[in-house]
């Protein structure tokens, strides 16, 4: 007797990942089955199961995760006598891009619908009806969360405002429960556009996990956490529900009331993050930008006058663009002297921190910038102004209100909250 080991997995979307045998194959050539291949000496189904998942398609998966769908016999023309296998069933947070085709022709998730018409191995014919009956009724999904990271790390997050019917006037990613008949990884991409009208195709998700969440007044939820990198800023995001739909420090979330779901989520989604880093495009583009504080504790900043392509008419750091082959602290000193006239000591410039800011409107890019400050004891009748309108030293607080370049928008802020201008300030 022909006895072997067979696994459904089935993808976040609901889709099944099936196997085309080759011409070659010694058992049911050129038909649709699952992974999965014979008995070897002293293993039962559940171990040959194991092995051969792994083996034709690179997925691992704990024994003890598989749901046994029943032992079959069926005659086998191929063997010329009987096959007995164990179909097993198991739900994975993977994709087309983790599955590697260790046998046959090709390994693929379908749609069960598309297999109508595919010639299909003898397990498949007996035992799809069950693994569509186990796909509807094995998991229970009440919500889905879905998480967006821009450039700079920031997570994309909802104020939810006083007619949410769960958790009002808190804060968490954006989500919501599935339609009937929905897939966890369907209804993510679908809430995602319904809430913030950004629209992304399944492939742009990563399946962060089904997590389980006991309320003591609600009872016990089940739910879906996806994330995905993003170039989006505030301004590509709509708000179609609750008050605001920002892009917020993800390290740490805010200090603010966060719906349960997200603050359980918070801890894997940092793990994803850092293992899943922004990939610059080839094109980005390096700056240097320098802080001065003067005795007063007041910033110099340049007004832009209406040449620059990037942000015209704004107030921005001294600095600009790296020379080819140029390091950011050399670069520092030399636009702080092009631009005001002031040479500073080598060493006398300390770095702030390394930005990622947002010029795609001039260049269609996201680009990095390492930021320098010193104290100084000079005046505005010191800072020559070679560029923009004016160069000059400005009281903190008006700097906050200024009508800020993209990059000083984030880096003014920064550096005045920072303990490295409390050292500076008087």
């Amino acid at each position: 007797m022909h006895r072997f080991g067979a696994v459904a997995v089935v993808d976040p979307r609901g889709r099944l990942l099936v196997q085309e045998r080759g011409d070659d194959a010694l058992h049911e050539p050129g038909r649709w089955g699952y992974p999965g291949g014979d008995l070897e000496a002293g293993e039962d189904f559940r171990t040959a199961a194991v092995r051969e998942l792994h083996e034709e398609t690179g997925l691992v998966v704990a024994p003890d995760r598989l749901e046994s769908l029943g032992v079959r016999r069926f005659r086998s023309e191929g063997c010329g006598g009987d096959d007995e296998f164990e179909l097993f069933a198991v739900r994975m947070a993977v994709g087309d891009h983790d599955v590697v085709c260790g046998e046959g022709r090709q390994m693929v998730f379908v749609d069960p619908d598309d297999l109508a018409g595919r010639p299909l191995h003898r397990a498949v014919e007996l035992t799809l009806d069950a693994v569509l009956a186990w796909r509807a009724t094995a998991v229970r999904t009440d919500f889905v969360q879905v998480t967006l990271l821009d450039p700079r790390g920031r997570v994309l997050m909802q104020e939810r405002d006083e007619h949410a019917p769960l958790w009002p006037d808190m804060w968490c990613f954006p989500g919501g429960g599935l339609e009937e008949g929905e897939e966890p990884l369907d209804g993510a991409v679908r809430e995602l556009a319904e809430e913030t009208g950004v629209v992304l195709v399944p492939e742009d998700l990563t399946d962060l996990g089904r997590f389980e969440l006991v309320t003591e007044d609600r009872g016990t939820f089940w739910f879906h956490a996806f994330a995905a990198r993003t170039t989006l800023s505030d301004r590509d995001v709509e708000c179609h529900e609750g008050r605001q739909m920002v892009f917020v420090e993800a390290d740490p979330l805010p200090d603010v009331d966060l719906v349960p779901s997200t603050a359980m989520v918070a801890p894997v989604l940092a793990t994803w993050a850092e293992a899943h880093p922004f990939v610059p495009a080839a094109e980005q583009h390096r700056f240097a930008g320098v802080i001065l504080v003067d005795r007063r504790g007041w910033i110099l900043l340049q007004e832009r006058d209406e040449h620059p392509r990037i942000d015209p008419e704004e107030w921005g750091l001294a600095g600009g663009h790296l020379d080819p082959g140029e390091d950011f602290e050399p670069a520092a000193f030399r636009e702080l002297e092009e631009e005001t006239g002031v040479r500073l000591e080598p060493g006398a410039l300390e770095l702030l921190g390394e930005f990622v800011v947002d010029h795609r409107e001039a260049y269609g890019t996201w680009d990095r910038m390492q930021v320098f400050v010193a104290a100084t004891d000079l005046t505005d009748a010191d800072i020559d102004c070679r560029e923009g309108r004016q160069i000059v030293f400005v009281d903190p607080e008006v700097a906050r209100g200024l009508d800020l370049t993209s990059a000083a928008t984030d880096i003014v802020p920064a550096f005045l909250d920072s303990d490295l201008y409390a050292t500076m300030a008087p």
